[in-house]
């Protein structure tokens, strides 16, 4: 074998040199591989010690495994059988050892062969090892659910263990990367620590304070300074895993460690002493949380250990742990930059469904209790009738049963009809009663009352269903968000690298990131001080020469360190808008609305409320402003426009009204649109001196709460020149909408703005001054 050779080699340079010189010189090489071996020993001994649910200890087999068959291996496999023999005791430690031989045998027998190379040989064939010598233990523990369960756990981890320790040494025993350890490496290492800590965690100082989860919290604590939140959770969340699989209990490590690690990484730019008590606060909330488990006292004690080590740790043993969170970080900054902006989404779409709860928790009032039960009919009549009545015993209590049936037969009839009559009701009743006219008018009222609740009732369900309908779309528009965060928007580094260097030769220093958007479409992040001047259009237009893509800025979110530049649309919209009030009326039940998005679509709103005044004004101005919010958000406009709809017509339950919607989505570089209509007036679409018209059938929104109550939908393709029309009822007035029409058609000006008010103007003339009018023209222009 050629390891076998190899030390042979070895050993007799060695006695040459010895019997030459007298004596035996240890070189650099030779000391550093003396400490490996050293180093592969004590690993063994150690992980062997880990122990997970009660007994099973399948690291250090992963340590023979994965150190192969050299001296490495021999070093691991002598430290494991001294481990396993200490920690184990002879019995349970025999089989431990007995596989780590077979593992090292394996590994000695197949150095030659080419399988040996490959990732997955040495854990299968470590797994093998140890289902193998643990199956014959297996049987005399007994083949329960449990035993099984935790058996094949165990070899899996071997397997996998041996996988990941093997990573976990690349960097020292392969090829260095000089830019520092790939993810891979750093999980591999987290793993070898997490074990490791499992093995310590039984060391314990004055009772039950653990070295080993002393060690884990202030690991936790340093990674969450140096890192932050994220690389502070994940770490936190290895410790705890070992800890938990030690403990063999309920996971309450993992969750305080990583809450801890969360918090210590959210002050970590408030110096040490903040991100300790962070640490340390985290970590007593979660003792108290678990209190009925148990009081986890000792946990307090490690903590507060950890973080007096963490004050007192020198800071060059700090930066030495930033610099390598830091490299990662710096690799992951343009696509964290990318998820950030889909986060912002999400975050504004929360916003706006808490708009939507406010606007329906202000309208809704406590329901009161009602009966719905029909045979309350007559017992209330009676008990408004027949109180006083000298006959109330005979008919009652004598003669119960023969008013019982007189009344059961009369009261179908009753309720098909909606009131009763006197041949409802048999005759010996009717005559015997001494009280009859007022008996049947106490009755009807309660069959109106009973007819009413059970309106009411059927118009609740149809509410509660309403409200179900809104949880589903709310479901399908966080569910679309999250499919973007999760979608892959992708870097252009070639973009990113001109952007630094313009922005190096203008004297200006920023963080940079230069991605495509979920539709394609650049999106530069510019984050740091002196920004001001980028915000100048002669300045973007030179960032848009040097990038090659013409930029625009994107809406301000008010932060002066940060500038976002997206993408330029091929297309622009020139709007005019005019609008009258009704005769009489000091406000306008029409409101409108029209926005750009950062992705290149111009929406246009239009809303006409029931009737006219201050009621109708405010109606459509809150379903503008509701709806708007939702598609700034990024939310499809059918499923706001549904949201809408059903949120108005559970509002209307309360205050009454409706309002017709009117939308346009045009898409400013494909040239796209979509028109939205609930209950709309015509939408008039100009090509040329051709003018066609839009309509719908759908109801006004908040009339319509059903499953069906979806908006009408019309697609149509715009094109430079091309003119749209968007009018309240009222422009029309009450003749037919063919002066409109033609007018739109003969229009030879280039004015929106004029166009509008010709048509306010001459809506007089066709009866439109009964009703609140609006007009909104846009004309499509080339850049």
């Amino acid at each position: 074998m050629a390891a076998k050779g190899k030390l042979k080699t070895r050993a007799a340079r060695a006695r040459e040199e010895m019997r030459q010189t007298g004596r035996l010189v240890l070189r650099a090489p030779a000391l550093v591989r003396f400490a490996e071996c050293v180093m592969r020993l004590l690993l063994g001994a150690v992980l062997a010690g880990a122990e997970i649910f009660g007994g099973y200890a399948p690291f250090g087999l992963g340590m023979v495994a994965c150190s192969g068959s050299g001296l490495d291996g021999f070093c691991a496999l002598l430290g494991a059988c001294l481990g396993y023999l200490s920690f184990q005791g002879f019995v349970e430690g025999l089989r431990y050892a007995a596989a780590a031989i077979l593992i090292f045998s394996v590994s000695f027998a197949f150095y030659d062969i080419r399988p040996y190379r490959r990732a997955w040989f040495m854990p299968a064939a470590a797994a093998l090892m140890d289902a193998v010598t643990g199956f014959v233990y297996l049987s005399d523990r007994g083949w329960t659910a449990g035993n099984l369960i935790f058996f094949g756990t165990e070899v899996l981890l071997c397997g996998a263990s041996a996988y990941f320790y093997r990573i976990a040494f690349s960097p020292w025993t392969g090829k260095r990367e000089e830019e520092g350890l790939t993810l891979r490496q750093s999980v591999s290492l987290l793993i070898l620590g997490g074990t490791l800590l499992i093995t310590l965690s039984k060391i314990t100082l004055f009772g039950d304070i653990s070295v080993g989860r002393s060690a884990a919290a202030l690991a936790v604590m340093v990674t969450a300074y140096k890192g932050g939140i994220g690389p502070g959770a994940t770490v936190g969340v290895a410790a705890g895993i070992g800890m938990d699989l030690s403990a063999g209990g309920m996971p309450f490590y993992s969750m305080a460690y990583a809450l801890s690690g969360v918090m210590a990484g959210v002050f970590h730019r408030q110096g040490r002493l903040a991100a300790a008590l962070a640490y340390v606060l985290s970590n007593a909330l979660a003792v108290l949380w678990t209190w009925n488990e148990g009081p986890n006292i000792p946990v307090l004690y490690e903590v507060f250990i950890a973080s007096v080590l963490f004050l007192i740790l020198p800071d060059a043993l700090l930066r030495q742990v930033g610099a390598l969170v830091a490299g990662q970080n710096a690799r992951q900054d343009t696509r964290e930059r990318a998820h950030n902006y889909v986060k912002a989404r999400l975050e504004a779409t929360a916003g706006a469904f808490r708009s939507l709860h406010e606007a329906l928790r202000t309208a809704f009032g406590q329901t009161p209790p009602n009966d719905n039960d029909a045979a309350t009919v007559f017992d209330r009549a009676a008990s408004r009738v027949c109180k006083r009545c000298p006959l109330q015993s005979s008919c009652w209590q004598r003669d119960y049963v023969s008013t019982f049936n007189a009344l059961n037969d009369a009261l179908p009839a009753m309720l098909e009809r909606g009131r009763g009559e006197g041949e409802d009701f048999p005759a010996y009743f009717a005559n015997r009663c001494l009280k009859f006219p007022e008996f049947l008018a106490a009755a009807n009222e309660e069959v109106s009352a009973l007819l009413y609740r059970r309106q009411y009732r059927s118009r609740l369900r149809e509410n509660r269903s309403a409200v179900c309908r809104q949880y589903g779309d709310l479901a399908d528009v966080l569910g679309t968000a999250a499919a973007e965060l999760g979608a892959e928007l992708v870097p252009d580094p070639v973009r990113e690298r001109r952007l630094r260097q313009y922005l190096a030769a203008q004297g200006t220093e920023c963080l940079t990131a230069a991605y495509y958007d979920e539709a394609g479409h650049l999106r530069l992040e510019l984050e740091g001080q002196g920004l001001a001047p980028l915000r100048k259009p002669e300045s973007v237009d030179k960032l848009s020469a040097v990038l090659n893509v013409p930029l625009r800025p994107a809406e301000e979110d008010g932060r002066r360190d940060r500038l976002v530049l997206v993408e330029q649309e091929p297309l622009m919209a020139v709007a005019g808008v005019a609008a009258r009030k009704k005769d009489g009326q000091t406000v306008s039940g029409d409101t409108g609305a029209w926005f750009k998005h950062d992705d290149g679509s111009l929406y246009v709103l239009l809303c006409d409320g029931m009737g006219s005044g201050p009621e109708a004004g405010q109606e459509s101005g809150l379903a503008v402003r509701l709806l708007e919010q939702f598609l700034r958000a990024g939310v499809r406009p059918e499923a706001a426009l549904k949201t809408l709809n059903s949120a108005l017509a559970l509002r209307g339950e309360e205050t009454g009204g409706f309002t017709t919607v009117d939308l346009l989505r045009l898409d400013l570089f494909t040239g796209e649109a979509a028109v939205y209509k609930y209950g709309a007036a015509p939408t008039y679409v100009r090509k040329g001196k051709t003018v066609s018209r839009i309509t719908g059938s759908a109801l006004p929104a908040g009339l319509a709460g059903g499953d069906g109550a979806a908006p009408d939908v019309a697609k149509v393709r715009l094109e430079a020149g091309d003119w749209v029309l968007l009018v309240t009822d009222g422009v029309a007035g009450s003749d037919s909408d063919l002066w409109v029409r033609q007018r739109f058609a003969a229009f030879e000006g280039e004015s929106p703005k004029d166009l509008t008010q010709a048509l306010i103007d001459e809506s007089a003339g066709h009866g439109g001054a009964t009703d609140d009018r609006t007009a909104l023209v846009l004309r499509l222009e080339k850049r």
